[in-house]
């Protein structure tokens, strides 16, 4: 490890997506104490890191899966740091045997942080911690490889929706409530999204490789309504929530947020065949996630 810089090893995880795991552990601990009023900072500190280096594991594995069925080859002209993974094999800086040990290596810490969690606050976590590093590490991994059954997006969103959320909550309570889960609803959505719009730009080395996510299966064309009703259903689960009183009544001001989806949509459906063209719709739909997360944890912290 010593022949490589230190940045090298973590521009390697993808850190500009990090938000994607860190905003619903946010929220869950935010529900969390809105609710029950309770804060446990070692605990949360925890479920953090361990949710972090889950995330950054599975952005290895996929890096290194990617490589071997070609996708990534195939991809000449990524959207870096948007899509055509890290390019950490492709530039030569990471071996893919590297990139797979990298991988596995955090996925045992944070299997191992997730067991004492488990340990501390009960077994239910076990289930969820579960289904999360499972789905992750199957995501790219043969022979399942789910994102090419076109279950990517879903797994993502549940991953780093539903399960995020839910689990942050469970560390804080120790209980398991729908209340969470309605709650994480408008992250499930928008998580789905960044995944799902940039697998535009993929399209074509995705095919090539047989990687057959749900754009290559549909085409760039008829695959734009599916990114266009995720967006509006992270909309409507906001209001959804505030009618079921699971999200407080000053979540609304998230529909703020509306213009940063209308352009997106707009974007994606002109531009939906131009790589370039397509990248403000990119970067509006990681903000839309970050701003629409960031909004609605605040009016669960400020009472």
């Amino acid at each position: 490890m010593s022949k490589h810089k230190l940045n090298e090893w973590f521009i390697a995880t993808r850190p500009q997506f990090f938000t994607v795991i860190i905003l619903p552990i946010l929220l869950g601990t935010a529900v969390a104490w809105h609710f029950e009023n309770v804060f446990f900072p070692l605990y949360f500190g925890l479920s953090l890191i361990a949710g972090v280096f889950l995330h950054a594991s599975i952005n290895l594995l996929n890096d290194y899966f990617d490589y071997l069925n070609k996708s990534d080859e195939f991809n000449t002209a990524p959207l870096s740091p948007f899509a055509g993974g890290s390019r950490m094999i492709q530039k030569g800086i990471f071996s893919h045997t590297t990139i797979h040990h990298y991988g596995l290596f955090l996925l045992l810490i944070a299997i191992s942080i997730g067991l004492f969690l488990v340990w501390a606050r009960g077994l239910p976590l076990l289930w969820i911690g579960l289904i999360g590093v499972l789905s992750g590490y199957l995501y790219s991994a043969p022979p399942f490889f789910l994102q090419s059954r076109g279950l990517g997006e879903l797994l993502v969103g549940l991953n780093f929706g539903v399960l995020a959320v839910l689990g942050a909550y469970y560390v804080q309570t120790q209980q398991i409530s729908i209340i969470a889960v309605i709650a994480a609803l408008p992250l499930t959505f928008l998580v789905a999204a960044i995944v799902y719009i940039n697998e535009f730009p993929d399209y074509h080395p995705d095919k090539q490789a047989g990687k057959n996510t749900l754009i290559v299966r549909l085409g760039q064309k008829r695959a734009r309504p599916i990114y266009a009703l995720l967006i509006v259903l992270s909309f409507f689960a906001i209001v959804l929530g505030v009618v079921f009183e699971s999200l407080p009544i000053y979540s609304l001001v998230a529909l703020l947020t509306l213009p940063l989806g209308y352009l997106a949509i707009k974007t994606l459906y002109t531009c939906y065949n131009k790589k370039t063209a397509l990248i403000p719709a990119i970067k509006n739909t990681i903000m839309l996630h970050t701003l629409v997360s960031i909004l609605v944890i605040l009016t669960f912290v400020i009472k």
